[in-house]
């Protein structure tokens, strides 16, 4: 009688596990971003976690902000999430255009990280673009998953096309 209890206990385990797997949303659904990447955005807007190797704020958003629930809900629903490292060495196709790598320094960069962010590089760096491919807003640095929730939701549900940042947040705080 033990046992077949056990293995009952042990068979509702395996199912709530798999079931738990299957049904929620447990990472965020990245893109690498690399030389032969069709990217599709469905009509949805981009988020593009721009990063690099060597970056520790980078690791640190990877391990506190992209595994918060909240935050992996809002960018799977609202935006097709690309990972880019902007040091990658080959040439690689982006909205009908190619980017190369450009070696300077003891490093260098791809073309396609400079162009995403108008020059402005630093790490981490969010890059929110519309449906278009229009650039929408940066987001340099690292955030707390709360902060960056909220943006999520402001450019997520399209708060950002009626509402100014300031008055968002207000409205947010009520």
């Amino acid at each position: 009688m033990f046992f077949e209890c056990m293995r009952l206990l042990l068979l509702i385990f395996i199912f709530y596990n798999n079931f738990n797997e299957l049904y929620s949303q447990s990472k965020v659904n990245w893109v690498e971003l690399k030389d032969n990447t069709s990217i599709n955005n469905d009509g949805k807007k981009m988020l593009i976690d721009l990063y690099t190797g060597w970056c520790g704020w980078c690791k640190v958003m990877d391990q506190k902000t992209f595994t918060n629930k909240e935050v992996i809900d809002q960018i799977n629903k609202n935006f097709i999430p690309i990972k880019f490292n902007a040091e990658y060495q080959n040439n690689v196709e982006f909205n009908d255009n190619i980017f190369k790598y450009v070696k300077s320094g003891r490093r260098g960069i791809n073309e396609l990280a400079y162009y995403l962010t108008n020059g402005n590089l630093s790490y981490p760096m969010t890059v929110f673009l519309d449906e278009n491919y229009k650039l929408i807003t940066l987001l340099p640095g690292y955030h707390k998953p709360d902060f960056y929730n909220l943006v999520l939701t402001y450019i997520g549900e399209d708060h950002w096309k009626e509402t100014n940042w300031d008055d968002f947040l207000k409205n947010k705080s009520k």
